[in-house]
């Protein structure tokens, strides 16, 4: 019985820092809604790119098999990036290939 009230005191002493512990902001990064711009297919890879708030651009590489991508993605909230033109990403990403 003492035993039994011993686990229970030692465990609750490992999760109480545990359930007290707060996430730093300086280290979690900040995301957003991107959405999907373009979608280019390749050598059996297809590249998402993706454009959030604030200019949040965002690319995506996965193999061709795992589907279309999605509408919307959380990405990482990049705020005030060099604006781009779609068209010469879409452009620079097919000269990769080939």
């Amino acid at each position: 019985m003492v035993n039994k009230y011993l686990c229970i005191v030692l465990l609750a002493l490992l999760l109480i820092p545990t359930a007290l512990a707060e996430e730093d902001d300086s280290t979690s990064q900040k995301m957003t809604t991107c959405r999907l711009a373009s979608q280019i297919l390749g050598n059996q890879q297809r590249v998402c790119v993706f454009v959030g708030a604030n200019n949040t651009q965002y690319r995506e590489y996965v193999p061709y098999d795992a589907g279309p991508c999605p509408r919307q993605y959380q990405c990482p909230y990049r705020p005030n990036e060099k604006p781009f033109d779609i068209k010469r990403v879409v452009k620079n990403i097919k000269e990769q290939f080939k």
